[in-house]
């Protein structure tokens, strides 16, 4: 009888007042609790990619030129913003290809030729790139693209 008495204590003890009231809740467990009780909180913003400064520059399918800050702090100066059949477009900035003479070459079309000096990975960043650049000088510069399609 002794041995079943003792049993019976040693678990009652492990569940008792004093047990309960020491215990804490873990962070994870306050998190779930709040989120239950008051709903979830809202997401902080994502830093976003940041307009310095346009320099408008209408030159055959150029309209200018766009400054931007990355949300990492990385400055990208002169990004060209084109414009085509589709509408305006940017690109990342570029340098001037130059022969043996130090002169920049021409392509076959006689316009100048450019090599990039950064790339995307791939062509769907290429392009969210582009739009989120075009919106960016749409939103404070309305007028920058109007009547120009080519």
């Amino acid at each position: 009888m002794r041995n079943f008495n003792e049993k019976k204590n040693r678990g009652a003890q492990s569940w008792g007042p004093a047990m309960i009231r020491g215990a804490r809740p873990s962070e994870g467990e306050l998190r779930r609790g709040e989120a239950a009780t008051w709903g979830r909180p809202p997401a902080p913003e994502r830093p976003r990619m940041r307009l310095v400064s346009w320099k408008p520059l209408i030159k055959g399918a150029l309209r200018g030129f766009a400054t931007l800050e990355l949300p990492i702090g990385l400055k990208l100066i002169d990004c060209p913003i084109l414009i085509g059949r589709d509408g305006p477009w940017a690109s990342l900035p570029s340098k001037p290809q130059v022969d043996k003479e130090g002169r920049q070459k021409v392509d076959v079309n006689g316009k100048r030729a450019f090599e990039p000096v950064l790339e995307w990975r791939d062509r769907a960043l290429s392009d969210r790139f582009s739009d989120a650049v075009v919106a960016l000088v749409r939103a404070e510069h309305p007028h920058a693209f109007d009547g120009a399609a080519l």
